[in-house]
């Protein structure tokens, strides 16, 4: 029985033995996986970043004061940033300066406030470094804002740094204002009500959403008048109230962050092309006529697609404009907005497609119903997939219509780029009804120079023509030809047909031709010279010109093309001709004040010829038995 135990307890101290042993290896195998560890506790940590993200730095505030060390901020001490506020134009508090940073994607801003600074050194898109380390991080009246002791603590790491704002809505902004706080952003294109930007301006955009523009007392443009529909550039700030309640507010960054001026926008635009008659969501680019939502529209050579690559700003459609065509494509209005315009903005961006280039575009206005288009504005030659909001200002009064397309180029290649266009949400901005700045009025002017062909009536193809009306503070001026139009007979006219030895079919074929009609004079001594716009009456054949654009030099050599307004473009064939539409010129500053002695160029190159030869395009015709100017050229003289 002894034995019998002896043995049980042998084999139970075996297993228990065996039990230990196993234990002591896994121990030691536990003490040695720790040793490993202890000696790699950090393998990949490296050095602690000496800076901290601003979108970081914001959370580390919950409601309460918090003084910043390397604890709270993870080793870090110091953030970096890029100006986006301006202390010269006085509307940002004294000692105050606005940085925004992009991180994880996400782009955040905070202010930084110098005890006892009033004068900050930092311009917009200075790259700045802070030191905050034993800062405060604060919210001082509502605004989120770190407090340094000095300036000593910020550093300049470079300049001109790109400051770009964030273009919001106000219905977003408001959503998610605590995002946005400290940011550079961008309202576009909302209504304002009041009489000066000083104290608090209410916005509010077609939604309907509201936002409060702040202006100080201290602010440069405190005293400008506020406009009845404009785009602000503003950094978002919380600001208390005397009774300590926080509110949203913009706080405008200087005059040049008050743009886009205009009068308010139609009732029922923006065009967003979501509801219409069937006929205009017919699949395929053929010409379809029909209604949208704010009139009748033609549609040549436009697809209102739904894809994926159409990309809608707003609902399901966009307008999508055929490529790689040597035929134009345009969305046209059939109707007038009976109160001019402002202002026109669309958005717009070439065919989602991988495969497809950038597309060159434009901006058309017709004042008699659609007879004449002139273009507003250069072409555009849209690369970005992403659809953008494009602005143009104007000032047109009385009854407009409007188109935008693309001019049929061809085939699209890396260099002739002609890719499918999208576009939606078009809207038109009136004339100022009552009250509100106008962006670049017209000027007064009078007739300087003027040519009739009436009386007594010229047969056409004269070699040249000097003005019938001479103001008495320039020489007489001479109407003559390029070498690339050859004169020809019109009666009561001044009168062409296109030369050369190429068809003159595009505008770079007419520089290069010298297809133009050209006026030279000089500012007699004593007068001082400023224009504002030529006035024809233009007569063309099937064959004619279709398109003209005039360009100016003050030397006799050098060319360059006047601004405010773009390529015109006719396509009737009254016998009798017909009067173009004012060709502003008063925004080519070089125009502007001529001194005297200069002798002053004027052409008119023109384009869109079918043949050689036999297409006519003239200027004219005088109406018979009378001296009725058919070129003017308006301006003022002062002396």
């Amino acid at each position: 029985m002894n034995n019998l135990k002896l043995v049980k307890i042998r084999k139970v101290n075996k297993s228990a033995i065996h039990k230990y042993s196993l234990f002591l290896v896994l121990f030691g195998c536990v003490l040695t996986l720790a040793s490993c560890l202890k000696k790699d506790v950090f393998p990949a940590s490296g050095t602690p970043n000496e800076y901290i993200s601003i979108l970081d730095v914001r959370k580390i505030y919950k409601g309460a004061d918090v003084v910043l060390n390397t604890s709270n901020m993870d080793g870090a001490d110091k953030i970096t940033g890029v100006v986006v506020s301006d202390a010269t134009s006085g509307n940002i508090p004294p000692g105050v300066f606005a940085i925004q940073q992009t991180s994880r994607t996400l782009k955040r801003g905070i202010e930084v406030s110098v005890t006892q600074a009033t004068n900050i050194p930092y311009k917009i898109g200075d790259s700045v470094v802070v030191n905050v380390n034993g800062a405060t991080i604060t919210r001082n009246k509502g605004a989120l804002q770190i407090h340094v002791s000095s300036i000593e603590r910020v550093t300049k790491v470079a300049e001109n740094r790109l400051a770009e704002p964030t273009l919001v809505s106000l219905e977003t902004l408001n959503e998610k204002f605590d995002d946005y706080e400290g940011t550079l952003i961008k309202i576009a294109n909302v209504d304002a009500a009041g009489d000066v930007m000083q104290g608090d301006v209410v916005i509010t955009e077609p939604t309907g959403s509201t936002g409060i523009l702040h202006t100080e007392p201290t602010a440069t443009f405190a005293d400008k008048a506020v406009a009845l529909n404009a785009s602000y550039t503003a950094v978002a700030r919380w600001n208390s109230d005397a009774d300590d309640t926080h509110r949203k507010q913009l706080w405008i960054v200087n005059a040049d962050g008050i743009e886009d001026e205009s009068g308010r926008i139609y009732t029922g635009f923006p065009e967003s092309f979501e509801s219409g008659e069937a006929a205009l969501f017919v699949d395929g680019y053929s010409t379809k006529t029909g209604n949208f939502s704010t009139g009748n529209y033609t549609l040549q050579n436009i697809y209102v697609g739904n894809t994926a690559n159409d990309l809608p700003v707003t609902g399901q459609y966009a307008l999508r404009l055929v490529g790689s065509s040597a035929t134009s494509s345009w969305c046209t209005m059939n109707y007038d907005l009976p109160n001019g315009a402002t202002k026109v903005t669309v958005w717009a961006g070439s065919y989602g497609a991988s495969a497809d280039l950038g597309s060159t575009w434009r901006l058309e206005y017709s004042q008699d119903q659609g007879i004449t288009w002139s273009q507003v504005g250069e072409d555009i030659l849209t690369i970005s997939k992403v659809k953008k909001q494009f602005t143009f200002l104007m000032d047109l009064r009385g009854p407009v219509r409007f188109r935008i397309g693309k001019i049929g180029i061809g085939n699209s290649t890396t260099n002739n780029q002609n890719g499918r266009f999208s576009m939606d949400d078009f809207a038109v901005y009136k004339n100022p009804e009552a009250g509100g700045p106008i962006t670049n009025p017209v000027p007064e002017y009078a007739t300087v120079l003027g040519w009739q062909f009436g009386t007594p009536a010229t047969a056409g193809n004269e070699v040249s023509k000097t003005s019938t009306t001479t103001h008495a503070g320039l020489s007489n001026a001479v109407l003559e030809r390029g070498p690339g139009l050859t004169a020809s007979s019109l009666v009561r006219s001044f009168a062409s047909t296109a030369g050369g030895t190429i068809i003159t079919s595009t505008k770079a074929l007419a520089l290069s031709q010298d297809v133009y009609y050209q006026v030279k004079f000089i500012v007699q001594s004593g007068y001082k010279l400023s224009l504002s716009a030529i006035n024809v009456k233009l007569r063309r054949s099937a064959a004619g010109a279709r398109n003209h654009k005039w360009y100016y030099s003050l030397d006799g050599v050098n060319f360059h093309e006047t601004l405010g307004t773009g390529d015109m473009s006719y396509e009737g064939t009254d016998t009798e001709g017909t009067e173009m539409p004012a060709y502003y010129i008063y925004q080519t500053s070089e125009l502007q004040n001529i001194p005297a002695g200069t002798t002053v160029t004027l052409r008119m190159y023109c384009w869109g010829f079918s043949n050689i030869g036999s297409g006519s395009f003239s200027i004219g015709r005088t109406p018979a038995g009378t001296a009725t100017d058919v070129l003017s050229i308006g301006g003022s003289l002062s002396q």
